[in-house]
């Protein structure tokens, strides 16, 4: 097929957005959809050979597969011996295990599975620092490469009109599959290849079109592609979701580009100009590159890295891949390196051989948990903490919206009781507390059960705007409430984290700490059909009205409420914070966040519930525990590796639970000698 530089000038415009969009840069926050063109250009050529060489009847399976293993395998294993040094210098045990196990899903074309697999989860870690995460696209073309032309193989005899719509309905129905996916199973439908064929297909049907010496030409349509592309890049974000048919959008302008910017239209001169061209051939060693170097750096970073050093390593990345490209990638496919390989036997059995040995590297990486042993004894001491919370929080951290519960759940209640009249209730910061609880208040024969969900506050009559748990906090909270009316509970201990559903921002310490988290902000049940915004200080201010409300409800009631205030938040991940300064050599390993960012950040809801007065209310505020007390107007997050003080960014291990839950048992005490008449309490 007759080479097109616009073709080489439209990977440019695909892969400057990947990078940017992975360097953090918000400008470009659709970045993403540049794998998706990716797609488009890679079903268009690899159809495109296909049907040359069927039409001169000189097709061979096993020459498209070597062609195909010049073309991708030889840099790729250099991107993988590459980032193995610095993954045993820089990586903690788990990042270790994670970045062994995508060596061996990479080698064996599947780690689009893997990551699928990984993904998610209330703890997961930031994807940002997987060095390897940006191969599941890889993974995905690969898996094409494999099928589609036996695929084409197996309907060719019936004729080019039945093969043409043959893939045409198969991409259909991908497409569809793609958009139920995006609202029933996100996750999956982002990394599987059944959701994703449907775009590299677009480019085959293009590859149909444009059969033999077929041209088509419009500065209009050309130029209309290239917007929409330009529109998705900076319009998108991560809240689009992809695919779907919003992926229409970025796939159809490919297809413009690809079917109407001909030699001549201003599209293609734009396209075909030498930095664009230039850019676009070296597009894949680019591709390849970014990801590991970016992870690489946030990893070795303390904090967040600048957006400047990010900018750095953009750059730096565009002189790797134009050496890898040039040493590399050239020589294989053409060059002298070429020769030494000179038929697809022995191109295949070397590419088997390497991968095999990367395999056996994959499983060295994933013993020992990660290879803990490269750690010095004070960085394992404090990763231990990340696992320093019990078992409970599995049990009684809810995540599905349940209503039906047996209660009370066995597992969730102090082990000397049947039933209890205290319960504590709340979100992930409710049951971070609650294992600790469960012991203190059972060596104090005291009966407690504990309810919790997953990124829900702890009423019902809310949503929350993460769409996984949108529609399980009212019915699993309305489930609690009426429990609690009918199994005559006396007292509520409320724990929640409170400002981060009126605020909705991840928390940001000011010192390098950002919450990697997407904002999560909440509003009133019945306005679920409105567009909620984040900053609307309405909806903010009917948040904190209800909060408000709802503990009243509870007070004039009868009952008695133990309102836990904020927790202190972190904003970095102290375990691995504290395991980072170890591996750095630093021996203090005290660390803490401002007390008066603490302020800041929960100032709305402390003054809201200081509004609050009722004699069967009892406050507990942590900042008491946390802030001033260890360091002067400091919040503490650690003393030292043994001693941790939160398993994650903003949830307290057993060890910070500790400082808290003596106070809960002080007041759930206090509430019983009132009752008893025993002594006289203040609230």
């Amino acid at each position: 097929m007759k080479y097109r530089r616009e073709i080489d000038g439209l990977r440019s415009v695909a892969v400057i957005p990947v990078v940017l969009f992975h360097a953090g840069f918000q400008l470009f926050s659709g970045g993403f959809i540049g794998v998706d063109i990716f797609f488009v250009i890679s079903g268009y050529l690899i159809t495109s050979i296909i049907i040359a060489e069927r039409d001169k009847d000189n097709f061979s399976l096993l020459k498209f597969y070597e062609r195909r293993a010049r073309r991708i395998l030889p840099v790729l294993f250099f991107v993988l011996l590459c980032c193995l040094p610095f993954a045993w210098a820089w990586m903690l045990p788990g990042q270790m295990a994670s970045f062994a196990r995508s060596i061996i899903a990479v080698c064996l074309f599947g780690s689009n599975f893997l990551f699928w697999h990984e993904s998610g989860g209330y703890f997961a870690a930031a994807s940002e620092q997987q060095p390897l995460l940006h191969t599941w696209s890889l993974a995905v073309e690969e898996q094409y490469y494999m099928l589609f032309p036996l695929f084409m193989m197996l309907l060719w005899r019936f004729g080019r009109r039945i093969l043409i719509a043959a893939v045409a309905a198969v991409a259909l129905a991908s497409l569809l599959l793609a958009q139920y996916g995006s609202v029933n199973f996100a996750t999956a439908n982002f990394y599987l290849p059944n959701t994703r064929a449907w775009e590299l297909l677009a480019g085959s049907l293009c590859a149909f079109l444009l059969t033999g010496e077929r041209r088509y030409k419009s500065n209009i349509l050309s130029l209309a592609g290239l917007a929409v592309i330009v529109f998705s890049i900076f319009a998108y974000d991560d809240a689009t979701p992809f695919p779907s048919l919003y992926a229409l959008v970025p796939v159809l302008g490919a297809v413009l580009i690809i079917l109407f910017a001909s030699e001549g239209t201003v599209t293609a001169q734009l396209l075909s100009t030498r930095p664009m061209v230039g850019i676009g051939l070296v597009s894949y060693s680019l591709y390849l590159w970014h990801q590991p170097v970016f992870a690489f750096a946030r990893i070795r970073s303390l904090t967040d890295p600048s957006m400047i050093l990010m900018s750095l390593l953009a750059v730096a990345c565009l002189g790797l891949a134009y050496l890898s490209w040039r040493f590399i990638e050239t020589p294989f496919r053409k060059g002298s390196t070429a020769h030494l390989l000179p038929t697809p036997a022995r191109i295949l059995g070397s590419s088997a051989v390497v991968a095999a040995l990367f395999i056996s590297i994959g499983f060295y990486g994933a013993s020992d948990n990660g290879l803990q042993f490269r750690l010095p004894p004070d960085a394992r001491a404090a990763l231990a903490e990340q696992e320093n919370r019990d078992p409970v929080m599995d049990t009684c951290l809810f995540d599905k919206g349940e209503t039906s519960l047996p209660h009370p759940v066995r597992d969730c209640l102090t082990k000397h009781s049947t039933g209890s009249k205290t319960i504590l209730i709340g979100d992930s910061h409710a049951a971070a507390l609650a294992g600790e609880a469960l012991r203190s208040f059972d060596a104090n024969n005291i009966d407690l059960y504990v309810m919790a969900h997953s990124a829900c506050v702890g009423f019902s009559g809310f949503y929350v705007s993460n769409p996984k748990y949108k529609l399980r906090c009212n019915p699993f909270f309305t489930g609690i409430e009426d429990y609690i009316r009918t199994s005559g509970t006396q007292t509520l201990i409320m724990a929640n984290r409170w400002s981060l559903y009126v605020d909705g921002s991840p928390f940001d310490n000011g010192e390098g700490g950002v919450e990697h988290l997407k904002p999560t902000y909440i509003d009133l049940f019945d306005r679920i059909d409105e567009e909620a915004s984040q900053n609307d200080p309405a909806r903010k201010a009917r948040v904190l009205k209800q909060y408000v409300a709802d503990i009243q409800k509870y007070l004039d009631s009868g009952h008695n409420v133990v309102l836990v205030y904020p927790i202190p938040e972190a904003g970095w991940n102290v375990p691995e914070y504290v395991a980072k300064n170890a591996m750095s050599g630093i021996t203090n390993l005290e660390f803490s966040t401002s007390y008066q960012r603490y302020q800041q950040r929960n100032q709305a809801v402390i003054a809201a519930f200081d509004t609050i007065s009722h004699p069967n209310l009892f406050r507990v505020r942590p900042a008491d525990f946390f802030c001033n007390s260890f360091v002067k107007d400091r919040c503490v997050n650690s003393l030292n590796a043994e001693r941790v003080f939160y398993f994650d960014d903003n949830h307290l291990s057993d060890t910070g639970a500790r400082l808290v839950v003596p106070a809960l048992l002080e007041a759930v005490e206090a509430i019983a000698a009132r009752s008893t008449g025993l002594a006289p309490v203040k609230p």
